[in-house]
């Protein structure tokens, strides 16, 4: 059993890792190309306007937050094709009404 926890975390977190990676890409271009700057490096900097940080703050966050949904989903398919058994973590397994 422990062998499957750690063989599942390995999946997560390297799902996560190209997620977290790609969607940072990603929103920097999208921002480039919307704002026709490159965004702040720190939001946090005094130096950058108040709009320009709470921007980049709630397109980093929705960002981040939808990239790690779609990579701990990613991770359940994966571990799910290859383990032929649901996730070992709770409530990531198929639910009855998925498996009809």
């Amino acid at each position: 059993m422990p062998l499957q926890k750690y063989g599942w975390k390995a999946i997560a977190v390297g799902t996560g890792a190209v997620a977290g990676l790609a969607t940072q890409r990603v929103i920097e271009l999208v921002w480039t190309a919307v704002r026709g700057s490159r965004p702040p490096k720190v939001a946090a900097d005094r130096n950058s306007p108040w709009a320009e940080a709470v921007s980049w703050a709630v397109a980093t966050g929705i960002g981040v937050g939808v990239a790690r949904l779609l990579a701990v989903r990613t991770a359940a398919v994966i571990w799910e094709a290859a383990a032929h058994a649901p996730p070992p973590e709770p409530g990531l397994g198929r639910s009855d009404s998925e498996a009809a």
